[in-house]
C-alpha cells in the first residue's frame, strides 16, 4: 500500500508536470510493455536526438535510465536525473514549480519527450497517462510480471492498453507484430496503428525506424543513429572479459525477459566455447511462481552447458548448482566459472545478481593485469 506521503509528493510533482506539459504542448512518444522497455526508449531517443534529425524534431529529451514510475516519469519531464537519496527527493519537491515555470516562461521545455511507462500496481499507466498524455506509443510485449499484484496477464493488457487509449486520433501506436496481444491493443485505439516485427533489440529497432519515418526523418539518418554503440546497464550489456564473454543483463526478470535474453546466448558463444546461465529467482510471480521457473529452467538447459540457480525459487529451475544468495555464488566462483566461459546473467533486481557480475568484471581485470 502506498503511504499519504508517497501519494501526497507523487500527486504534487505531477502537478507540476502537468502544468509544464499543458504549457508547452510538446510531443510525447511513450513506451510501455513487459520487456524491453528501457531499451526501446534508449533506441527512440538515439534515432530522434541524432544532430541530422533536429530540423525535423527539435529538441529532445528522454527519461533517464528506468525513471518511469508514478515518481520517477514525473521527475524526467522536469529534468531530474536521480531522486535516490533523501536530500535529493527534498530539493527536487522545493524545486518543482521553480524548474517548472522556468520551462514555460524562459521556453527550455523540449521539443519531444520519450518516456516511459511502468506499471507495478493496477491503475499506474492510466495514472501517468494522464499526468503525460502520449502523442506516439509503442507496446514492446506483454507477457507474466508483478501477476502477484495484477493476477492474470489479461489484466496486464488491459493495464498497458491504457496507453494506447490515451493517444489522439491524429497519433501513432506502434505494437510488436510477433506480440500475441497485439490484437487486443489494435481495437483499443483510433489512432493509426503499426505492428513491427522482430523481438529483442530487432524490435527496438525497427519500433525506432517506423517513428524516425513519421517525423520525416531520412531513412539514412535512422539507420547511422542506429549503428551507433547503445550500451544500457544491467540489460543484455555483452563485455569481453580476456578470452571469456559476459553478458550482463541482471536487471531485472520476469518470464518473457528470460526466455527473450536466454535466447541470446548462442548467438555471442564462439565455437567451443562452454555456455554459462547464471539465473535468479524472478519474483512477483505468484501461486504459478514455481511452473514459470521450471519452463524457464528446461529453456536454459537446453542453451547453455551449466545452469547456475540463485535464489529460493531458483531451486525449480533443477540447476547444475544451486546457491541461496548472490553472495554464495560470488563466493563460490571458481567452482563453476571457467576462463574463456560465455556467462549470462540474469534475475530479479532483488536477487542481487548484480554481485556476481561485478565478481566477474573483478576477475576479468586481474587477469588481464597479470597478462600484462
Amino acid at each position: 500500500m502506498r503511504s499519504f506521503v508517497t501519494n501526497a509528493i507523487d500527486n504534487y510533482l505531477a502537478f507540476w508536470t502537468h502544468v509544464l506539459l499543458r504549457a508547452r504542448r510538446p510531443t510525447i512518444v511513450g513506451v510501455t510493455g513487459s520487456v524491453g522497455k528501457t531499451t526501446t526508449k534508449e533506441i527512440i531517443a538515439a534515432v530522434l536526438s541524432h544532430p541530422d534529425a533536429r530540423s525535423r524534431v527539435g529538441r529532445v529529451r528522454k527519461s533517464p535510465e528506468n525513471l518511469n514510475d508514478n515518481r520517477g516519469l514525473p521527475l524526467a519531464v522536469l529534468g531530474y536525473d536521480d531522486w535516490r537519496w533523501r536530500w535529493q527527493l527534498a530539493t527536487c519537491v522545493i524545486a518543482a514549480p521553480w524548474r517548472a515555470l522556468a520551462a514555460v516562461v524562459l521556453g527550455r521545455c523540449p521539443d519531444m519527450f520519450v518516456l516511459e511507462y511502468a506499471a507495478s500496481d493496477h491503475g499506474d499507466v492510466p495514472w501517468l497517462a494522464r499526468v503525460a498524455p502520449p502523442t506516439i506509443a509503442v507496446v514492446t510485449a506483454i507477457g507474466p510480471a508483478h501477476l502477484e499484484r495484477f493476477g492474470t496477464v489479461e489484466r496486464i493488457i488491459r493495464e498497458k492498453g491504457a496507453l494506447v487509449e490515451a493517444v489522439p486520433r491524429d497519433g501513432l501506436v506502434v505494437l510488436g507484430a510477433d506480440n500475441q496481444h497485439a490484437a487486443a491493443l489494435d481495437s483499443r485505439t483510433n489512432a493509426r496503428v503499426v505492428k513491427v516485427p522482430g523481438r529483442g533489440r530487432a524490435l527496438s529497432e525497427n519500433a525506432a525506424r517506423v517513428i524516425g519515418q513519421h517525423f520525416g526523418i531520412p531513412d539514412m539518418v535512422i539507420e547511422r543513429a542506429l549503428t551507433g554503440k547503445l550500451k544500457v546497464r544491467g540489460r543484455l550489456a555483452v563485455r569481453a572479459l580476456d578470452d571469456a564473454t559476459l553478458i550482463d543483463d541482471s536487471y531485472n526478470a520476469n518470464p518473457l525477459s528470460m526466455e527473450l535474453g536466454l535466447s541470446t546466448i548462442v548467438e555471442h558463444a564462439h565455437p567451443g566455447q562452454r555456455k554459462v546461465a547464471v539465473l535468479g529467482d524472478m519474483r512477483e510471480l505468484g501461486p504459478e511462481a514455481p511452473r514459470y521457473h521450471r519452463e524457464i529452467g528446461a529453456h536454459g538447459r537446453a542453451v547453455a552447458d551449466v545452469l547456475i540457480g540463485v535464489g529460493p525459487l531458483a531451486r525449480n529451475y533443477e540447476p547444475d548448482r544451486w546457491y541461496a544468495t548472490a553472495e554464495d555464488c560470488t563466493n563460490d566462483l571458481s567452482a563453476w566459472f571457467r576462463p574463456g566461459d560465455l556467462v549470462y546473467v540474469k534475475g530479479s533486481a532483488a536477487i542481487e545478481l548484480s554481485r556476481v557480475v561485478s565478481a566477474l568484471k573483478r576477475v576479468g581485470s586481474d587477469h588481464n593485469a597479470r597478462s600484462s
